[in-house]
């Protein structure tokens, strides 16, 4: 089991070209990988996602790759430098023009917009070609998913602790449940005579009446088939706890199923404590599904 939390980092040295890798996962309902390499390699990207994918089904990525020559990473500026792409910059200032002559916008851009756009100015590393790169790169991305997976499997056994304790108390609630759920035909019949009593009736209620209004109102009032639901699906999700794979989406559908027969379940009551009961499950299914969220 693991989590979608994670981090890896790894640094490769080719040549006199110098390459960092930082990888991180957040929960997402899919994968979503989000790529930011350098121009060298960024036609890698496809690539990559194949290799992600072969280690991780679920997850938001961020992954930032960033290269530099020898030199650089030894504080010598003078190699990174910036060419200008006039072609692109006087195709912004035409369009500039354009927009002030018909919605009366700023005439002119300001060198910090034409900065911002990234067509302009064009960063040159100066990074000679490494032949070797690519397969070098591709085995140390693949060294830091690893170090990312091992990471998303540690922060996987803690939320299994977790689960597996919050499914433990669930269960002690749906045994008082249990036992609390015989009063209920009581408290009915109970209800029913006290506003009996109230309405001061000429006559007395007719006995076999009395008993079939109380049997119905109770079989309306009857939780015995939700508590077992409640309880099959406590089972399922500790069985699926230990699965491998990922099993977020199936623990999810389970807490979903056992909120709705939670609220059945309070909709029916007619004692104050199975009331208080099936709020305090409705809180522990709630925390239950927040830690759910970020099980791959």
């Amino acid at each position: 089991m693991q989590s979608m939390t994670g981090f890896g980092r790894g640094d490769l040295t080719v040549g006199t070209s110098q390459v960092s890798i930082e990888i991180k996962s957040v929960n997402h309902r899919y994968m979503d990988a989000r790529f930011r390499l350098p121009s060298s390699l960024s036609f890698l990207e496809l690539q990559l996602l194949e290799i992600l994918k072969n280690y991780f089904e679920r997850g938001s990525f961020e992954i930032n790759v960033r290269q530099k020559s020898q030199a650089q990473s030894e504080g010598n500026g003078s190699f990174s430098k910036y060419s200008i792409d006039e072609e692109a910059a006087r195709s912004i200032i035409e369009g500039a023009e354009k927009l002030h002559l018909k919605f009366g916008t700023a005439k002119l851009p300001s060198l910090e917009m034409l900065f911002q756009s990234g067509k302009v100015f064009i960063l040159n590393d100066n990074l000679e070609p490494v032949p070797d790169l690519v397969e070098s790169f591709k085995s140390k991305f693949e060294t830091v998913l690893k170090e990312l997976q091992k990471m998303r499997e540690q922060e996987g056994a803690k939320l299994k602790s977790i689960l597996t304790q919050g499914i433990s108390e669930l269960k002690t609630s749906l045994e008082n449940l249990t036992r609390l759920a015989p009063r209920q035909p009581i408290q009915i019949k109970e209800r029913l005579e006290t506003r009996l009593a109230q309405w001061k009736l000429s006559s007395p209620a007719d006995p076999h009446r009395m008993e079939w209004e109380v049997a119905m109102a109770a079989e309306r009032s009857d939780i015995t088939e939700e508590i077992d639901r409640l309880k099959t699906h406590a089972e399922s999700f500790l069985s699926v706890l230990n699965q491998t794979g990922a099993i977020g989406r199936k623990l999810d559908f389970l807490t979903q199923e056992l909120h709705r027969e939670v609220n059945t379940t309070a909709a029916k009551s007619a004692d104050i404590e199975i009331t208080q009961l099936a709020v305090n499950l409705k809180t522990q299914i709630e925390k239950l599904r927040e830690q759910v969220q970020n099980v791959e």
